[in-house]
C-alpha cells in the first residue's frame, strides 16, 4: 500500500514538474502537502465511478398489499328492542307486571242493557257506559301463575274438578279456572284493574251501542264462533276448554277474545232478581250486597242460549268451578 502511494506520488510530481516547465511556471513542492489518501481502509479511492452499483432494484418485495383485513366487523348488535309493549294492533298496552296482559280499549256510550228473553234478564233498560279498558282475552293460567310467583299476590286455584286448568301440563294458555271470586279480585288488582261492572261487560260483549245478540253480532252460533256444547259434547268436543282466542271469528268488533264460551266471567256485582232498581251510569251494583255474585257470558259447556250477551248467571263468591273463570277491566 505504502510503495504504490509513493510510486503515485512521484509520478505525479513528475508530471507536475513537465507541466510546470511546459508552462514557464517554478513551484515549490513543499507547499503542496501531502496527498490525502481518503482512502479510509483498503477501499482504494479509485472508487471506480464507472459505478456499476447494479443494486437490482428489483427489490420484488412482492408486499402482496391484499391486506384482505375482512372488516366484517359483524357487530351484530342486534338491538332488538323488542320492548313489548305488546300494542298488539288491537290498541293493548303491556301491564309491565311479568305478564303480557293486553288492555283493549273501549269507547264509551250509551246502550239498551237486557233483553225480554228471560225474566232475570229484564226490565230492557237504558245504560251509559263511560270509556273503559278490558283485557282482551280471558286471565290465563300462565298469567294468574305470574301473580301466584309473585311473593304470593295470589292464591293457587283448586284442582278439585277433573277439568281444572291450573295443575295440566300444556293448558297454560287456557283460561284459568276453579278460582273464587276473591281470587279474581285479587289478580286484577295486581294487574292494575279490577273486576268489570255488569253493565261494562254487556255493554263490551254487544258491541257497545250495536246491541247484537253474540258478541260477533247476529249469526246463529255454533263452534265455529265458540267453544262450547254442541253435537253431544262440551267444548266442542274435547271436554274441556281451549287456548284463549282460538275461536277468533267470535271476537267483538273491538276485538276482546271469548266474550261467549270457554269459561263464564265474574263480574263485580251482587246477584238481584232483575234489573229493578239497577244503576243506569256503568257502575257495578253492590249494594245492597247478597249471597251470590253475578257471571256473564257462556262457557265450554254451554249451548246457543247460554251465550247470548244478554244472558246472567250467578254463583257463590266461595265457588271454585271448572266452567267459571274472570277477566279484568279498568
Amino acid at each position: 500500500m505504502n510503495l504504490h502511494l509513493e510510486l503515485k506520488n512521484a509520478f505525479f510530481t513528475l508530471l507536475l514538474t513537465i507541466c510546470i516547465a511546459g508552462c514557464g511556471l517554478s513551484l515549490d513542492f513543499d507547499d503542496l502537502g501531502p496527498f490525502q489518501d481518503t482512502d479510509t481502509g483498503d477501499t482504494d479511492s479509485n472508487t471506480d465511478t464507472d459505478a456499476d452499483t447494479d443494486t437490482d432494484t428489483d427489490t420484488d418485495t412482492d408486499i402482496d398489499t391484499d391486506t384482505d383485513t375482512d372488516t366484517d366487523t359483524d357487530t351484530d348488535t342486534d338491538t332488538d328492542t323488542d320492548t313489548d309493549t305488546d300494542t298488539d294492533t288491537d290498541t293493548g298496552t303491556d301491564t309491565g307486571i311479568d305478564t303480557d296482559i293486553a288492555w283493549v280499549p273501549i269507547p264509551g256510550g250509551t246502550f239498551q242493557m237486557g233483553s225480554t228473553t228471560w225474566p232475570i234478564e229484564q226490565p230492557v233498560h237504558s245504560v251509559t257506559v263511560p270509556s273503559f279498558e278490558m283485557t282482551e282475552t280471558e286471565v290465563t293460567v300462565a298469567q294468574y301463575e305470574a301473580c301466584v310467583n309473585d311473593s304470593g299476590a295470589c292464591t293457587v286455584p283448586s284442582t278439585s274438578y277433573i277439568a281444572c286448568n291450573w295443575a295440566d301440563i300444556g293448558y297454560e294458555d287456557h283460561p284459568v279456572n276453579c278460582v273464587d271470586w276473591q281470587q279474581s279480585v285479587d289478580f286484577c288488582t295486581w294487574a292494575g284493574g279490577r273486576l268489570p261492572s255488569e253493565s261494562e261487560w254487556e255493554f263490551a260483549a254487544s258491541n257497545g251501542g250495536a246491541e247484537n245478540i253474540y258478541p260477533w253480532g247476529d249469526t246463529t252460533v255454533d263452534c265455529t264462533y265458540a267453544v262450547m256444547y254442541e253435537g253431544g259434547g262440551s267444548g266442542c268436543g274435547t271436554g274441556r276448554t281451549w287456548s284463549v282466542c282460538s275461536k277468533t271469528a267470535g271476537n267483538t268488533s273491538h276485538g276482546l277474545c271469548d266474550m261467549a264460551g270457554n269459561v263464564r266471567e265474574r263480574v263485580q256485582d251482587w246477584y238481584h232478581l232483575d234489573y229493578t232498581g239497577a244503576p243506569t251510569d256503568g257502575s257495578a251494583w253492590v249494594s245492597p250486597s247478597g249471597s251470590c255474585r253475578m257471571c256473564r257470558g257462556g262457557c265450554f259447556c254451554d249451548g246457543d242460549t247460554y251465550l247470548r250477551a244478554a244472558f246472567r248467571s250467578y254463583d257463590a263468591p266461595s265457588s271454585q268451578v271448572d266452567y267459571l273463570g274472570f277477566r279484568c277491566a279498568r
